[in-house]
Formats: C-alpha cells, sequence, structure tokens
C-alpha cells in the first residue's frame, strides 16, 4: 500500500470532506470504464490525488502532470517506483498528448489556480482534445456564491477548525481567495466546461467551499 501523504494530511484539514471526495471519483470513474486504459491526473501535486486510483486501477496507466518540477519530484516519491506512472511536468493548457487518447482525465483542486481565464478555456479544451470518445473528464475546484457567500465561508470555516487546523490558516485559506485562486460560481463553470466542447456535464460534489463536475466526451 502506497503511504499517506503529508500534503494529503493537510488537504483533509483545509477541503470538505476531501476523503468523501476522492472515494467518489474512483466511484464515478468505475461506473464510467471499470478497466480505463490511460488516466491523466493533471496538476496532481504530490501525487495525492493519484494515489487512490493507482491503487485501485491494476491495470491503468497513469500519467501526473505538474507544472512544478518540486511537485513531481514529490509525486515520484509518492509512487515510490509505480511502473504505471509517467510524469510530465507542463500545466494543463499545455499538455501535448495525441489527440483522443485519454481514456480518463482528473483535475482535483487544480484548474482554480488558473488566473488567465482564456488559458483556463485553453486546458479545459485541451482536455476535451486528448480524451477519447466517451473519455471522462472529472473537475473539482473551489466555487464562489454569488449569494450567501458569508454564510458558506462560515461553513468552511467551522470544517477547518473542526479538524483543528489553526486559525490562523483557517483565515488564511478564506483570504487565499482571488489572491491565490480564482473560483467561478457554479454556473460559470458549467458553462465553462460545454464551451470546451463537453455536452454531457453534470454536477456530482457541491460543500460549502468546492463543487465537483464531471463531463463525458
Amino acid at each position: 500500500m502506497l503511504p499517506i501523504t503529508e500534503q494529503e494530511r493537510r488537504m483533509s484539514m483545509r477541503i470538505t470532506d476531501y476523503d468523501i471526495l476522492r472515494q467518489r471519483v474512483v466511484d464515478i470513474v468505475k461506473g464510467h470504464d471499470p478497466n480505463p486504459r490511460i488516466w491523466l491526473d493533471t496538476g496532481c501535486g504530490c501525487g495525492g490525488s493519484a494515489r487512490y486510483p493507482v491503487q485501485m486501477f491494476k491495470e491503468t496507466q497513469f500519467v501526473l502532470a505538474d507544472p512544478s518540477e518540486d511537485n513531481i519530484r514529490a509525486a515520484k516519491e509518492t509512487m515510490q517506483g509505480e511502473q504505471r506512472c509517467l510524469y510530465v511536468t507542463n500545466p494543463t493548457h499545455k499538455l501535448n498528448m495525441g489527440d483522443n487518447t485519454i481514456d480518463v482525465i482528473t483535475a482535483i483542486m487544480s484548474h482554480h489556480y488558473y488566473k488567465d481565464m482564456e488559458e483556463k478555456a485553453s486546458a479545459t479544451a485541451n482536455c476535451y482534445r486528448m480524451l477519447k470518445g466517451h473519455g471522462i473528464y472529472i473537475a473539482t475546484e473551489h466555487v464562489r456564491y454569488e449569494r450567501d457567500q458569508e454564510y458558506m465561508d462560515e461553513q468552511w470555516a467551522g470544517y477547518m477548525r473542526f479538524k483543528a487546523l489553526p486559525e490562523e490558516m483557517v483565515q488564511e485559506m478564506l483570504s487565499r481567495r482571488f489572491d491565490e485562486y480564482f473560483p467561478l460560481t457554479e454556473d460559470e463553470m458549467i458553462s465553462h466546461i460545454k464551451d470546451a466542447g463537453f455536452t454531457k456535464v453534470n454536477v456530482f460534489w457541491r460543500t460549502c467551499s468546492d463543487i465537483g463536475i464531471v463531463a463525458i466526451k
């Protein structure tokens, strides 16, 4: 078994029901394609978002991509020499894998870091290009609310406090909005994914802080 990373522990304290979310992602992929040939996890960070899928899908080849060389080095350590993993140091909009070659693409808490909306649109369109017909794209991101944002932030802060995150880090997470990450509303995110070419787009996850969308090519 691949051990849980420190990044995963931190994420579980900051992302509402993070462990449940990752199980939902695996269940959705299993229901759609129980034996995908190639799975791209883009914005993989230190490999935590791919650790569980790598252990669940024994025949699948994984591509772990991230723009940070430090993250890729950490992801390699996380995977402990797993031969089914290929590593790519690039952001999603610059990935150049072939058209119609990938069965599953996941972008778990990564694309909300795009500040430039044209680059973000290019990233999602690139995912559409790389996916095979009937391939599945799953994106989870921090979400912005047009109404009740203050109430949702109170709920999110309460979750982080329940997880024993120090108060200064709770406030830091809230203050990062529009500074380090750039969330869309639910409607904006759905429109964004449809604009990339996807027609089958559904929300599978909603919390006070995050949204998850699954789309089929």
